[in-house]
């Protein structure tokens, strides 16, 4: 069998190349907002939007467990607990890590996940469940004071509305790397997580929120900040991406999700092609 990079983009050059990250990146920001029309289709938009939340804050490790724990406490009991140290005391516990009988009124403390489903070896301090659930009190509270965490979101995009995309890539991308700045505004997560929180989560699901809605200047708002903002950290799938293809440099979330999105293509190929 002949190496796949060696056979489809052995003759392949750099404007095809980019003319094919540009559609894998519209591709996978279609898989992205699939899901989440499937998830509106089950769950009212605070709960949808809080158990995505949830979900990508447990990585590859804990994913499972932190969607369970979204599940046993539902955004819609986090709202009635209203302050910071409720909800962090309430999802600790319900996660198994503390005991907080008797710290929380009308609370159903029955409710508790074994704190041996999570798995806590070979997890960075800073991503350790205990640690997530903390930081991730923090912006929980802010929504339940803003009247959920669905028009929390909603209102930053709308008030952070523009529409005076010029020519100079540049001065665009200053202008969306800004936008998403305010729109993510909220303590309790690092600068680099909350973008990829946004990308990941909040683009799509507002995407098809403002489709549904036939809401065009607000869809094509979104579409501008994926295609002007800065790309995010580069892990490990970019990096090799870019070796393969000798890509200097990338300069967009666009270019970013392109080069994921092809990668896993490939990945799928090569399985298929050793079958």
């Amino acid at each position: 069998m002949k190496p796949y990079w060696g056979t489809e983009f052995e003759e392949t050059n750099l404007k095809d190349i980019e003319n094919k990250i540009r559609q894998l990146a519209f591709k996978r920001l279609d898989i992205k907002k699939q899901r989440m029309r499937n998830l509106l289709k089950i769950a009212a938009p605070d709960e949808a939007l809080y158990r995505e939340i949830m979900l990508s804050l447990g990585y590859k490790e804990n994913k499972v467990q932190f969607l369970e724990l979204a599940m046993i406490t539902p955004y819609s009991e986090i709202r009635k607990l209203k302050d910071k140290i409720a909800i962090e005391l309430a999802l600790l516990h319900r996660a198994g890590f503390i005991d907080a009988n008797g710290k929380l009124e009308n609370f159903d403390f029955s409710l508790k996940m074994d704190k041996n489903v999570w798995n806590l070896r070979g997890v960075r301090p800073a991503n350790q469940p205990q640690n997530r659930i903390k930081q991730i009190s923090h912006l929980l509270s802010e929504t339940v004071a803003k009247d959920g965490i669905f028009n929390f979101f909603k209102s930053r995009i709308e008030e952070n509305y523009f529409d005076g995309w010029g020519n100079d890539f540049k001065l665009n991308q200053n202008i969306a790397n800004s936008t998403v700045k305010k729109i993510m505004n909220f303590s309790g997560i690092g600068e680099q997580r909350k973008a990829d929180m946004f990308f990941n989560i909040i683009l799509p699901f507002f995407l098809v929120i403002y489709e549904n809605e036939q809401n065009e200047k607000l869809k094509e708002f979104l579409e501008n900040l994926y295609e002007y903002h800065k790309p995010l950290s580069p892990n490990s799938v970019i990096k090799s991406m870019m070796r393969r293809f000798n890509i200097k440099n990338i300069s967009s979330v666009r270019e970013y999700m392109g080069l994921i999105q092809l990668y896993y293509e490939t990945k799928e190929k090569i399985s298929h092609e050793q079958i």
